[in-house]
């Protein structure tokens, strides 16, 4: 065994190109695979730090614990660590703007609290005493109040009591108006020491009634240090599982809380339904659980090893696949390296066999030879994918700076690269134990005179005239050795067609998807969006006035809409058949209608644009739509323009919509006030208010016809559209007109702005609705569609990066598959073209030959690769098109050319080197030459 080594580690060093080009196989497989799966751990682990920052670094909190039953929890074998919360109580903050958020909670926590808990400090530090207090940023965005750091606050804190219940009212509940008061109120002094973001859904729930303040507790960390509290305050307790315990976070969870475990798993597994009676049950269970709870589901998913789900579940999947595509790939090419060393050494192996090696002794000695390539290969494959990934990850952040919620941190994983390893070694193991095999079976007569690898008939080696008469003696012995050598051009040519199709698809995705962003924009004749909320009416002028004010304001328009429904309208033939596939019976369905209110000097724009005079005295109808009508005949829906009504210049259209007994019978109903409408004016009607709505209607008179919407106007969907200035919509409601005193209420303001720069237009707008107190009561919710565009297009340049990775190493192991290939081969014949040139063939027919076996091999794998391409492209553009019809097939051109031109070259350029190399060797020692 020692003997059959020693050859195969000199066989090794002899064949230093074939052994440096079988590594560099290896190393660049390895590399794949090791990125893989440390872009994968780095991925998770950046998932996992983003969720702790935003929610928290639990797993379940618990509520209502008592001081006495912490000890419960600090003992439980399943619980990795906790840290607790105490809160202080609420109070009422004066001049809050936000009418349903008025006060703040006061809650107290230590350093663990701090540090693991979703407090994201911004400006200052945490706070480190009692006296100290820590305020989120929204209590200035949300509520309008500005406290700095440095200022020194007094807050009356207390309970919140609900008059209607009794009872004290739970921290997160949502607030109750008038029925709700403050009692057992203790006033506390506190300094503000720094400013943080809202905490998370797990601190601070969206409907709660207080901005979250945090201050420190000295009782807390005293219990942190060991000393027990003889107080029996009641804390939250954000506890974090051990990894045993998170596979079955539904049985510890439920046994802690005291409910049922079956019925606790079934509830909050999504994919198995519960009866009624099995919900009524756990509703039961729930309301006499021993603590309230909340699931950290996002963390508890991202670090949940097993079973996996949801994010993970899809990368894993998607990993798992390019992970076989890798194998496979160097399956086959380093597989075809050790076909060619087992072909160049088959004398030896049978003159070792005749002397007395036994089959075993053989495949050793293959499977030897892997294990030093392998040796050398994967440590070296393994570092450069690490350090590939390293790369990738700074790529990643600096194209994704802006638009990702989080930065992607590097990572490694230790089970993580030993996954990679092991991979690793299996792919060598899978390529080498075929050829190892083969190598066994060769009999030593068989070996000695290498008659195996070549078994033709004359009949598939007959050559077409046509390559003789147009190439004469050269191509047809190219055309021959082709023929005669199929499984090694075979290998060649598979690699070139993988690389090449990959290539394709994935340009034609790349160059698609880049379209596709364009078109979905191309429409959009804006790039600020600004939709607006307020509890009262909006005076559009002025609206108009701050936003044409701001620098850089191109063009701008401000509407107000306001839905009304329309009883048998007046539909054209096209459009009523229409409507009649998505009803049973259009004639009794009432149609909505949008009236948007405009801008004075929109609204003249539009009208004059549209060539309607005198259109100040009522509406202008929006008359035609496209929408997707299914054909009976395609069985798809296809995309159709249509005339909608058959109203003209002068017609009138009766519009109903809903008014409340409330609000009318409310002598302190302001027009337009929705709230009025509501006991506690809360913004909210409940049921008993909605039945009570009262059927108006008013009589809009269409002062003309148009195909086209205004300039900058983004539509809602198919909704009918009519445009009216200001004062045309509110005659509709002068004087008492129809009875009708309370206009529609609920309006929907946005307004679309074409900005010279949308970033610094947006920046320049939010900054100045939030110091001017003027708009303190609107919510404004911006969209840069430039900056949109800008995501889109960096997102999938950043799949660009991965996905054109992926081809440059698949092609590069390719490649030195068919480098390994062409040139070994070229070598395995030199005592055939050695042969050649002693019998007359000169240097240009010998150049002529090598170039044309080039030419045929370029041509099959081309013939091969790009149609096959093209198929699998245009697949993909049908598959894109059942969720968008706006997608034509054009076949990547540019990728096309690109490929064919690649191919020839790099084919040309091996066999090239390979040829220029055979001709410095001399033509007798070659023909002598037995090794060969």
């Amino acid at each position: 065994m020692n003997l059959m080594k020693t050859l195969t580690l000199k066989n090794l060093k002899l064949n230093r190109k074939r052994t440096i080009v079988t590594i560099v196989g290896i190393i660049l497989a390895t590399a794949l695979l090791s990125a893989l799966v440390t872009l994968v751990s780095s991925f998770q682990y950046s998932m996992i730090e983003y969720q702790k920052q935003k929610g928290g670094d639990f797993h379940v909190k618990f509520s209502n614990v008592k001081m006495s039953e912490l000890s419960e929890f600090k003992n439980n074998r399943n619980i990795e660590s906790t840290f607790e919360t105490m809160g202080m109580g609420f109070a009422k903050l004066d001049g809050c703007k936000n009418e349903d958020k008025p006060y703040a909670y006061v809650m107290a926590t230590d350093e663990a609290g701090f540090e693991r808990g979703c407090f994201k400090l911004i400006e200052g530090r945490m706070a480190k005493n009692e006296d100290e207090i820590v305020i989120p940023r929204h209590l200035k965005t949300n509520g309008r109040i500005d406290i700095k750091v440095g200022d020194e606050i007094t807050l009356d804190v207390g309970k919140r009591y609900d008059s209607n219940t009794e009872g004290v009212i739970w921290e997160n509940s949502a607030y109750e108006h008038e029925a709700e008061t403050l009692t057992d109120i203790v006033t506390k002094h506190y300094k503000v020491v720094g400013i943080m973001e809202r905490p998370g859904y797990g601190m601070e729930d969206y409907s709660a009634a207080g901005y979250t303040f945090v201050t420190y507790s000295d009782e807390l960390a005293a219990i942190d240090n060991g000393t027990k509290s003889e107080a029996d305050t009641t804390l939250t307790v954000y506890s974090r599982y051990t990894q045993k315990a998170l596979r079955n976070k539904d049985a510890v969870t439920a046994d802690i809380i005291g409910v049922d475990e079956k019925l606790f798993a079934k509830a909050n597994n999504s994919s198995v339904e519960m009866t009624a009676e099995e919900s009524d049950r756990f509703l039961k269970e729930m309301e006499n659980a021993k603590y309230d709870i909340y699931m950290n589901g996002f963390l508890i998913s991202y670090e949940c090893v097993f079973p996996i789900d949801g994010t993970f579940k899809a990368l894993f999947t998607v990993a798992t696949v390019v992970a076989l595509i890798i194998i496979l790939t160097s399956v086959y090419c380093i597989k075809n390296s050790f076909n060619i060393s087992i072909t160049e050494k088959i004398r030896q192996y049978g003159m070792l066999a005749s002397v007395g090696a036994t089959r075993r002794q053989i495949k050793s000695s293959v499977k030897t030879e892997a294990a030093m390539l392998g040796v050398v290969g994967i440590p070296v494959g393994t570092m450069s994918g690490i350090l590939a990934s390293l790369i990738l990850v700074k790529v990643v952040n600096a194209l994704s700076a802006g638009w990702l919620n989080f930065a992607l941190s590097f990572h490694t994983s230790l089970p993580a690269l030993i996954l990679a390893v092991i991979l690793s070694i299996a792919t060598i193991y899978f390529s080498a134990t075929g050829s190892a095999r083969r190598a066994a079976k060769v009999t030593p007569l068989e070996a000695i005179r290498n008659t195996k690898e070549i078994k033709i008939k004359s009949a598939k080696l007959k050559t077409p005239a046509i390559i003789g008469r147009i190439w004469g003696i050269g191509g047809v012995i190219s055309y021959k050795n082709i023929k005669r050598n199929k499984k090694k051009y075979r290998t060649t040519v598979t690699s070139i067609v993988i690389c090449s199709v990959t290539f394709i698809v994935i340009s034609y995705f790349m160059s698609m998807a880049f379209s596709v962003v364009g078109m979905s924009y191309a429409s959009v004749d804006y790039n600020i969006g600004i939709n607006m909320s307020c509890k009262k009416d909006l005076d559009i002028e002025k609206l108009s006035e701050l936003l044409s004010g701001i620098e850089g304001a191109e063009d701008y328009l401000v509407g107000a809409g306001y839905y009304f429904d329309v009883d048998k309208p007046e539909y054209t033939k096209e459009y009523g058949e229409y409507c009649g596939q998505l009803y049973d019976d259009s004639e009794d369905v009432s149609q909505e209608f949008l009236i948007t209110v405009l801008n004075d000097k929109s609204y003249d724009k539009y009208a004059s644009d549209a060539g309607i005079k005198n259109a100040d005295t009522g509406a202008i109808l929006v008359n035609k739509g496209t929408f997707d009508v299914y054909n009976e005949k395609s069985s798809k829906y296809v995309k159709e323009e249509m005339e909608l009504y058959k109203y003209k210049a002068g017609d009138t259209i009766r519009c109903g919509y809903n008014v409340y007994e409330d609000a009318v019978d409310d002598d302190n109903a302001v027009e337009g006030d929705t709230e009025s409408s509501t006991e506690d004016n809360s913004g909210y009607v409940d049921e008993e208010t909605i039945n009570k709505g009262v059927r108006k209607t008013v009589d809009v008179t269409i002062a003309g016809v148009t195909d086209k919407v205004p300039t900058c106007y983004n539509g809602y969907g198919n909704t009918s559209l009519l445009f009216m200035n200001q004062k045309g919509f509110e005659s509709l409601w002068a004087d008492g007109k129809s009875g009708n005193e309370f206009k529609p209420w609920n309006a929907i303001y946005s307004a679309y702005v074409v900005a010279e720069n949308a970033d610094e237009y947006q920046d320049t707008l939010e900054k100045e609705t939030a110091e001017n107190p003027e708009y303190s009561q609107i919510s404004f919710y911006v969209s840069n569609m430039d900056k949109q565009m800008r995501d889109e297009k960096s997102l999938f340049t950043l799949l660009g990066v991965f996905a054109y990775g992926l081809i440059v190493v698949i092609a590069l192991i390719g490649i030195t598959n068919i480098i390994n290939t062409l040139s070994t081969g070229m070598e395995l014949r030199s005592r055939e073209f050695a042969t050649l040139r002693s019998i007359g063939m000169t240097d240009k027919q010998f150049a002529g030959m090598v170039r044309l076996e080039s030419v045929f091999i370029s041509v099959k794998a081309l013939v091969i690769g790009v149609p096959l391409g093209i198929l699998i492209s245009y697949l993909l553009c049908v598959m894109m098109n059942r969720m968008d019809d706006a997608i034509i097939y054009e076949p990547p051109y540019k990728a096309i050319i690109l490929c064919i031109v690649v191919v020839i070259m790099l084919i040309y350029a091996i066999m090239k080197l390979s040829m220029t190399k055979l001709r410095h060797n001399n033509i007798i020692e070659t023909i002598k030459n037995e090794n060969l």
